[in-house]
């Protein structure tokens, strides 16, 4: 119990607990469909300027591509870092940190055989091209001109697995075309290890998740190896396809590509401040990243000019008496979000927001909300805009969403994924996040040079501005912090639940993690409780006093939710699955669904039934696309992903361990390992390495979730 809670608090609060209804949580100032927009909140949204964000969109478009750690990136930033300095800020920051780069100088595709013609292409990421030099040491890929043009048959790959690339003999020396299907192999990187592997000399890839609605869209990521991976669009892949039906087919590549390791590029981060009047110290921060494949123009230019207009309207509603904000806001424009990591490591994205976070943990400690923008232009063809938030934020989101009357038109879901800047804060700073805008046709156009002003609306721009204007303000003036941590417990508690089925037979540590978390619950609800009576107690407030005492109260109460939320959210939330941090999940999950995995192998190991061992086994992570690899590529890329010591977040040990249960699956299918042998080896790898690993996660949150109980408990009264 708080013991310094005021005599005029207690007797507002005995008054109003006899009239108010219980609440799960304490609503956001202004919060709700009832209540609508304040006075306040209108005139701010009717000073936005939508004009001036669109054509900041198109200028920062026509900019073209801005890779991480690039000459162009930093301009861009410049740009940016301008802005900030001509509006009425407090502070404009300039921070670089280390990074990777990568300078593409164009790489051509041509059939040169049985036809002449040219093939629009560009390099992936961090790949290779024909020749150039990796972290200072020259590389010739090619077989002609000094090493500097590949020429080779063309073969058909299908979608690049073991057996298809079997299926085609002796590759030496022949350019693979692969279909990329992120749904069965998970990324790039695995079929090109599969190419490698057998020989081939480069691979063409096409395609997205196997299918192309814009068949002209030629798709950039980051993609690594020890070969040249080039992408060309589909309709360029079906003409090469088409003459391969009747004909052999040769192609000639050519291009120059450099890997500039962190020694030597650097990339940047800009932010400006606007400190509060009444909690400096206390923080809501807009952010959004400003290197871009091709022009980028949703992904990101268009969060860029979001923060842009945001810091623009809440500065010079400052300047003009209009608007004073409480807590310190900051302006983010991140840098090196789509690459930039270290070598030798899977986890090379999210960056500049990582480098960020670790920079300010201080700020990153007591920020109320970080509003991160990602991709927030795309013309919308079908379905709805959503929003993906941490899940405290629901209830906060919801309202905003309904006062702004989107209801219908915008939704939300949960979690917060690790594709975005706002994971870093999330996830690696323990605040809560939102991050706008999805939209159903957007895997399509991002990442290819078709993200551009003919693909864009003022639509969701308009309503993002909109959003983020009002949800900041929300945060900025919120009596008690407006997250809510029974939404991240119920999240937790559903996985438990259904983790505890598949696995408890094999972990006794279940229990005490459910008991901790249901003492958990009870203190978030008491908490919830109180923050209501104190927002109601401070409406009914008659005098400054009154009030003072009040927002004494709250603080107090505020600075125990800072701390809780940071140790539930950092000890729950965990990252793995399929492929290294594609996957987030409370942190037992994985081993729990490992687990399960082998147990139903052994079941069916017991009956002689093999063929259901191995469905079984391809449910273990790590073999939803591992079960189609050769050893060696499901080696190398497992072994980029056990590389974690580089990784971003690693102090939080929240990257799940992998098992490798891929010698016994293939010895199963090939049989070169008996059934007695594979029994054996999996109850081995479960009794060693994952029953160890969940006994240890369980422990971790039942300590996490029992500290954060117990401080939310000497809170409340």
């Amino acid at each position: 119990m708080n013991r310094g809670i005021t005599a005029a608090v207690l007797g507002l609060i005995a008054t109003l607990s006899m009239a108010l209804a219980p609440v799960s949580a304490a609503p956001p100032a202004g919060g709700g469909a009832a209540s609508g927009l304040t006075p306040e909140e209108q005139s701010m949204l009717n000073t936005i300027d939508y004009d001036y964000a669109w054509s900041e969109l198109a200028y920062l478009s026509s900019l073209g591509e801005k890779a991480a750690g690039s000459v162009e990136e930093r301009n861009a930033q410049e740009y940016v870092k301008a802005k900030f300095d001509s509006m009425d800020m407090d502070l404009v920051t300039w921070e670089t940190f280390d990074t990777q780069t990568w300078v593409h100088y164009g790489t051509t595709v041509s059939i040169v055989s049985p036809v002449v013609e040219p093939i629009p292409a560009t390099t992936y990421g961090d790949s290779h091209s024909i020749w150039g030099t990796e972290f200072g040491r020259p590389y010739y890929l090619g077989n002609e001109d000094g090493g500097r043009t590949l020429v080779g048959p063309a073969v058909d790959a299908g979608k690049g697995t073991d057996a298809e690339f079997d299926a085609l003999g002796n590759l030496s020396g022949k350019i693979a075309l692969v279909l990329r299907d992120d749904d069965l192999l998970g990324w790039p990187n695995v079929p090109l290890e599969e190419a490698d592997a057998h020989g081939a000399s480069a691979v063409v890839f096409y395609g997205y998740y196997g299918s192309y609605p814009l068949p002209d869209g030629i798709k950039q990521d980051v993609v690594g190896g020890s070969i040249p991976a080039i992408s060309v669009s589909a309709n360029s892949a079906n003409r090469i396809k088409e003459l391969l039906a009747a004909d052999d087919v040769t192609l000639s590549i050519s291009g120059r590509a450099d890997l500039v390791d962190e020694r030597h590029a650097k990339s940047v981060n800009v932010a400006a401040y606007m400190v509060g009047s009444k909690y400096p110290d206390e923080y809501v921060v807009f952010s959004a990243h400003i290197d871009t494949w091709w022009a980028g123009t949703s992904d990101d230019n268009s969060g860029i000019v979001c923060v842009l207009e945001y810091a623009r309207l809440f500065s010079e509603a400052r300047a003009s008496g209009l608007y004073t904000n409480e807590r310190t806001l900051i302006f983010c424009s991140l840098g090196a979000e789509e690459y930039g990591g270290p070598d030798a490591t899977w986890y090379n994205w999210l960056i500049g927001s990582y480098e960020w976070v670790k920079a300010h943990r201080e700020i990153v400690d007591r920020t109320v909300v970080d509003l991160n923008l990602d991709m927030v232009s795309i013309k919308k063809t079908w379905g709805r805009y959503w929003v993906e938030q941490s899940p405290d934020m629901n209830t906060f989101v919801k309202d905003a969403i309904d006062d702004l009357g989107l209801t219908g038109a915008v939704t939300y879901y949960n979690p917060q994924y690790s594709w975005v800047d706002a994971w870093s804060f999330h996830a690696k700073g323990g605040t809560s996040a939102v991050n706008v805008f999805w939209v159903g046709n957007q895997d399509e156009i991002y990442h290819t040079q078709l993200d551009n002003m003919d693909m864009a609306s003022p639509e969701p721009i308009k309503m993002v501005l909109d959003m983020y204007t009002l949800l900041g303000m929300r945060a900025d003036r919120a009596l008690v912090l407006p997250f809510d941590m029974m939404h991240m417990i119920d999240y937790a508690a559903e996985y438990l639940a259904s983790d505890a089925s598949a696995a408890s037979k094999d972990c006794a540590y279940f229990t005490a993690a459910s008991a901790a978390l249901d003492e958990l619950r009870t203190q978030v609800a008491a908490v919830n409780d109180y923050a209501a009576l104190l927002t109601k107690a401070y409406a009914s407030a008659k005098n400054d006093r009154e009030r003072a005492a009040i927002e004494a109260e709250a603080s107090t109460l505020n600075d125990a939710l800072y701390v809780a939320r940071k140790i539930v959210n950092v000890w729950t939330m965990a990252e793995g699955g399929t492929m290294g941090s594609w996957d987030v999940f409370p942190r037992e999950h994985q081993h729990s669904n490992d687990i399960d995995a082998i147990n139903s192998a052994l079941v069916a190991l017991n009956r002689g039934r093999v063929q259901n061992a191995l469905r079984a086994l391809e449910t273990v992570y790590s073999m939803e696309w591992g079960h189609l690899c050769s050893p060696e590529a499901y080696n190398t890329i497992l072994s980029w992903m056990y590389n974690d010591e580089l990784y971003w977040g690693g102090e939080w040990d929240q990257q799940q361990a992998y098992v490798d249960v891929h010698w016994i699956y293939v010895g199963l299918r090939d049989g070169t390992v008996t059934i007695d042998d594979a029994k054996a080896a999996l109850k081995d790898i479960k009794a060693t390495q994952l029953v160890p690993w969940l006994q240890e996660d369980l422990m971790t949150l039942e300590r996490a979730w029992l500290e954060a109980a117990g401080i939310l408990a000497d809170t409340t009264p």
